[in-house]
């Protein structure tokens, strides 16, 4: 198979730096969905005047100069002190580092601690009612700070030194473990009306489902779409063993470094989640098919849907009956999928889903053997051998990897993990 069977705008990606989120997971104290910019301490977005609540954290000053936002973040940090301080007790003899992570509404409190101790390694927590009741305080004191009050704090807090917090303003997609259900975020809105809300919480109190296709429903829509003449349309993309490679070399990389976000193979498919909130996964089917699936976060068409009433995109124009939930990206059970494609054995097609050059946030650098070549190099660091890597790509590209080749292009001086990432390379049948 050759890199010729993709499309032109695809290859106008390949020569942009490849995009690789999970080389480095997430950064200590940051969380996965915090919005751009958000400093330690800080909020994005701050409100002029002083909102109802200043007055419960800020001094009683004169002069013109006095912020009370300064106040308030102040006395945020001393409430972090005092929600850490609260789990303390509970903590490993050894601890380093405490990390707690609290969802809050004005109806409901959700929260995660872990430790993680001189070893590295992770000890969860129960967050008790005082710390919950704690994390609604520092919600309070903190709504001025932003046009509306944040959905998630991350705290962190060293065994030498202070703590320090995080807001999360929901601008990107939660995790689904730290996802409230529509009614907490109804009454929420009730108290604190937005204009405009953030696609995935938009479509998280969408009812109607609009893109959920059970087996039963694809089957009778084939059967309309046939009726009706519907076809879908075509797709120059790369040949999905192509695809099944190249992601699989990535996925083989990301585990070689102890990377909890990036590629994957399990078993017939391969799943990308970046730390972004985009993501998307390949369904390998008998008869040589197989179901390209996924979403960008801020896609704008639907933002569109959710925001302005536009219709949704029906990606499943033409679509044959197989392809319904069992191997959609699970993004079509939260509406946020914004793109399918399917091939049938002689080609790759598309009901209304943008072009591939659309969607390259939501799947690994895979355009050619040097975009994945590039991914991986960025990845396992700068003593990496380049040829090494690119000789692996082929192999896989081949089926035929090996032990040694994975062990010379991953660099066992690195202490990675080179079981791990063979094993990746064996799920996805590539090695001899």
């Amino acid at each position: 198979m050759s890199d010729n069977e993709i499309d032109v705008e695809a290859l106008l990606i390949a020569t942009a730096s490849p995009d690789i989120p999970f080389s480095i997971g997430t950064a200590p104290g940051t969380a996965p969905g915090t919005a751009p910019g958000t400093a330690s301490g800080t909020a994005p977005g701050t409100a002029p005047g002083t909102a109802p609540g200043a007055a419960a954290v800020a001094a009683t000053r004169a002069g013109a100069d006095y912020d009370p936002h300064a106040d308030i973040r102040r006395y945020a940090t001393e409430l972090a002190t005092d929600i850490t301080d609260v789990l303390l007790p509970d903590a490993p003899p050894d601890w380093r580092e405490l990390t707690v992570t609290g969802t809050v509404t004005v109806a409901t409190t959700a929260g995660e601690a872990v430790f993680v101790d001189a070893a590295g390694e992770s000890t969860g927590a129960a967050v008790p009612e005082a710390a919950a009741g704690l994390l609604r305080l520092l919600r309070t004191v903190t709504t001025p700070l932003s046009a509306h009050p944040w959905y998630r704090v991350r705290l962190h807090r060293t065994v030498t030194g202070p703590a320090s917090y995080e807001f999360d303003y929901g601008e990107r997609p939660f995790p689904m473990s730290q996802l409230l259900s529509p009614a907490d975020y109804r009454a929420d809105l009730e108290a604190f009306p937005r204009e405009r809300l953030p696609v995935w919480l938009a479509a998280h109190l969408d009812e109607a489902r609009p893109q959920l296709r059970t087996p039963r429903q694809a089957v009778v829509r084939a059967r309309v779409d046939r009726d009706s003449g519907t076809v879908p349309a075509p797709v120059r993309f790369l040949h999905p063993d192509l695809v099944w490679a190249r992601w699989a070399t990535t996925a083989a990389a990301a585990v070689a470094i102890g990377s909890d976000w990036g590629p994957r193979i399990l078993g017939a498919t391969a799943v990308f989640e970046a730390t972004t909130g985009n993501g998307a996964t390949l369904h390998r089917l008998p008869g040589d098919r197989a179901v390209l699936s996924g979403g960008v976060w801020n896609a704008p068409e639907l933002d569109a849907a959710y925001n302005d009433g536009a219709p949704m995109p029906d990606y499943f124009a033409g679509a044959p009956d197989w392809v319904s939930a069992p191997v959609l990206n699970p993004r079509a059970f939260t509406g946020l999928l914004s793109f399918c494609y399917w091939w049938d054995g002689t080609g790759w097609y598309r009901g209304r889903s943008p072009a591939p050059a659309r969607i390259g946030a939501a799947i690994p650098g895979l355009w050619t053997a040097d975009t994945v070549t590039d991914v991986v190099c960025s990845v396992l660091g700068e003593n990496v051998s380049r040829p090494a890597v690119h000789d692996l790509v082929l192999a896989a590209e081949s089926a035929a990897v090996t032990r040694d080749a994975v062990a010379t292009a991953f660099d066992p001086a690195e202490d990675h993990d080179l079981v791990g990432a063979f094993a990746q390379f064996a799920l996805a049948g590539l090695t001899v």
